[in-house]
C-alpha cells in the first residue's frame, strides 16, 4: 500500500506530465499515513497546474498593399506640359483598370487574440483550459480542501513546468505549495516529476513538512481519540523503468520520515499509548510492478491501470521499527454504450511487523471519512457509471463498499461492510487533454459530504 501526502501527489502529477495527466480529489484519500490527509492537497495543485497562464501571442502578420492601378500597354502617354500647356492627367478606360473583381471583399487584418481568448475553445466556443494547459511555464493554484476529517482547508500551490520542444510529452514540473485547515493541521513542500533515458523511465519525489490533526478509532473508543503528527520531513520518491512492452514497468520505492506525535489523554491501554508522545524515524525500500494501457490518464475512458508495491522499514534503512507495507491496485474503464461508460475499482491493502498503528491502512471510498475504519488487512471496491450527455457535460453515479480485518494487532475492531455511494457531475474542463472537472456528493455512515475533482475521483490512487 503506498504511503499518502507527498506520494499519493506525486502519482497524480505523473497522470498530469504524461499527458496525459489531480484528480483530483481535494478530500484526502490515501489511508496508509495521516500525513498524507494534509499533503493531499498538493495533487489538486498538480492536477490543475499543468502549464503557464501566460501563452505567448500570436505576432501581427505584415501589412498587405493593395496592388497598383494599372493602364494597358499601348496606352498613350500624356502629353507633356509645357509653358503654354496646361498639364492633363492622361484618361484611363475604365475596361482597362485593373483592380479587386467586382463584389470582392477588400482584405482584412486577421484578429489579434486577446488575454481572454485563451480561456475559450476555438472549436465550440465554450470555456476551455486546453491552450494555457499545454504549454510550459508558471501558474499558481488555489488549494481547495474539503475532507471533513480535518475540517477542510485552503492553500495555494506554484507549478513551474518544462516542456521540450521536440518531447512534448516529457515534461518536467516543479511544484511548491503550502495549506492549512480548519482543525490546526498545515503543510508545506517540494514536488518535481519528470523522465530520464529518453523517456524509457519516470521518476517522481517530494519532500515535505507540517503538522497533522487526525482522529483515530480503536475498539475500545469507538468515537474517536484525537491526536497530532508533527513531520520534521518526509521523502518519498519513486523510479520506474519502461520495458519492452511500455505498458509495463518496474522499479524501486523509498520512504523516509521523522516525525513526533502527541495524544493528550491518560488513562489509555498501554499498548495503544505506547504508540504516541514520542519521536519516531521511519526509512523505506521498496519496489513497484505497474501497467497502464489507459486511453487517458487524467479522465480515462478505456483500458485498465494495475500495480502491486511493497515496502520494507528496517534498521538498516534508519527505521526505528521493522515493518512493511503492501498494496495491490486495479482500475478498469469501458463504455457500455455511446453514451454510457463504465469503472471499476479493487484495492487491497495490508501491513505487518512492529508497524504504529496510525499507519494502518483504511477504507478509501466517497462517503467515509479519512482513517475512520483501520486494521492490518483492507478492502476497497467502488463501481462509476458516467451518462454523456453532450460533449462538454456528464453527469455521474458511484457506489463502493470496503471492509478491515484487525488482524493480530486486535487494537482496532473489524469493520464490517462499510457502504458509501452518491452522485456527481462533469464539465470537460480542457477539451485537448481530456480533463474533467466537477463535484460529487457522496453519503455514508458519516452522513452526506461533497468532494470537488480534478481529473478522475480514483486518480491519486492510479499512476
Amino acid at each position: 500500500m503506498r504511503l499518502l501526502g507527498l506520494a499519493r501527489l506525486a502519482m497524480t502529477a505523473a497522470a498530469v506530465s504524461r499527458q496525459e495527466g489531480d484528480s483530483v480529489r481535494t478530500a484526502s484519500r490515501k489511508r496508509s499515513c495521516p500525513s498524507a490527509v494534509f499533503t493531499t492537497c498538493f495533487a489538486w495543485a498538480l492536477t490543475g497546474a499543468v502549464s503557464s497562464a501566460f501563452a505567448q501571442e500570436t505576432p501581427p502578420p505584415d501589412k498587405q498593399d493593395f496592388p497598383p492601378t494599372s493602364v494597358a500597354a499601348g496606352q498613350a502617354s500624356a502629353p507633356t506640359p509645357g509653358p503654354d500647356t496646361q498639364a492633363m492627367p492622361a484618361a484611363t478606360p475604365a475596361s482597362q483598370v485593373q483592380g479587386p473583381p467586382a463584389g470582392a471583399e477588400a482584405p482584412t487584418q486577421p484578429h489579434k487574440k486577446k488575454f481572454f481568448d485563451r480561456f475559450f475553445d476555438e472549436e465550440d466556443g465554450k470555456f476551455d483550459f486546453s491552450n494555457i494547459l499545454a504549454k510550459g511555464g508558471f501558474l499558481p493554484v488555489p488549494i481547495i480542501i474539503t475532507e471533513p476529517a480535518v475540517d477542510g482547508g485552503f492553500g495555494l500551490a506554484a507549478t513551474f513546468i518544462t516542456v521540450p520542444r521536440d518531447h512534448p510529452k516529457r515534461m518536467t514540473r516543479r511544484v511548491v505549495g503550502a495549506m492549512k485547515t480548519g482543525n490546526g493541521s498545515y503543510g508545506y513542500g517540494y514536488f518535481q516529476s519528470g523522465t530520464a533515458f529518453d523517456g524509457r523511465m519516470s521518476y517522481k519525489f517530494g519532500v515535505g513538512r507540517g503538522k497533522v490533526t487526525l482522529d483515530t478509532f480503536p475498539a475500545f473508543a469507538p468515537q474517536g481519540i484525537e491526536y497530532s503528527s508533527k513531520y520534521d520531513y518526509g521523502i518519498l520518491g519513486s523510479a520506474l523503468w519502461h520495458l519492452g512492452d511500455e505498458r509495463f514497468s518496474i522499479g524501486p520505492l523509498i520512504d523516509f520520515r521523522k516525525l513526533s506525535t502527541k495524544l493528550d489523554i491518560a488513562g489509555l491501554p498501554d499498548d495503544f499509548a505506547d504508540h504516541f508522545n514520542n519521536t519516531l524515524h521511519t526509512g523505506a525500500l521498496g519496489l513497484g510492478f505497474h501497467f497502464d494501457d489507459r486511453d487517458n490518464p487524467l479522465t480515462p475512458t478505456k483500458g485498465s491501470n494495475a500495480y502491486i508495491e511493497g515496502k520494507f522499514n528496517r534498521t538498516a534503512f534508519g527505521s526505528d521499527r521493522n515493518y512493511e507495507v503492501y498494496d495491490v491496485e486495479a482500475y478498469t474503464f469501458d463504455k457500455i454504450s455511446p453514451k454510457l461508460r463504465i469503472g471499476l475499482k479493487l484495492e487491497l491493502d495490508a501491513i505487518r511487523g512492529d508497524f504504529p498503528i496510525f499507519y494502518a491502512p483504511a477504507i478509501d471510498i466517497r462517503g467515509v471519512q479519512a482513517m475512520e475504519y483501520q486494521g492490518m488487512n483492507v478492502l476497497n471496491t467502488e463501481v462509476e457509471v458516467t451518462w454523456q450527455l453532450s460533449p462538454r457535460w456528464s453527469l455521474l453515479a458511484f457506489g463502493g463498499m470496503g471492509a478491515t480485518d484487525a488482524g493480530s494487532s486486535r487494537i482496532y475492531a473489524d469493520s464490517g461492510t462499510i457502504f458509501g455511494g452518491g452522485a456527481g457531475f462533469r464539465y470537460r474542463i480542457a477539451r485537448k487533454l481530456g480533463l474533467d472537472a466537477g463535484i460529487d456528493v457522496a453519503y455514508g455512515p458519516g452522513g452526506a459530504t461533497f468532494y470537488i475533482q480534478f481529473g478522475h475521483a480514483w486518480s491519486f490512487g492510479m499512476d
